[in-house]
């Protein structure tokens, strides 16, 4: 028995998907790990914030405008 209002297994694998997404794994490893033939059951499992799209936006704009970094001998 648990605490946690409505936990059940397909609620943690929903928040799984959602956390996994958002510290950068891809959507192919995503579904490797979820077990899934079809990327589009993974696509059902994720869901991310308006919130979460500007921040992943964010960092790829600060990727692009970093100074390039000179390889060390």
């Amino acid at each position: 028995m648990t605490t946690v209002s409505k936990a059940n297994p397909h609620r943690f694998r929903h928040t799984f998907g959602s956390d996994m997404i958002r510290a950068g794994v891809s959507l192919p490893a995503l579904q490797r790990l979820m077990g899934h033939s079809n990327i589009e059951t993974t696509l059902l499992y994720i869901q991310i914030s308006p919130q979460d799209v500007y921040e992943e936006y964010a960092r790829a704009v600060a990727r692009q405008t970093a100074p390039a970094r000179m390889a060390q001998p």
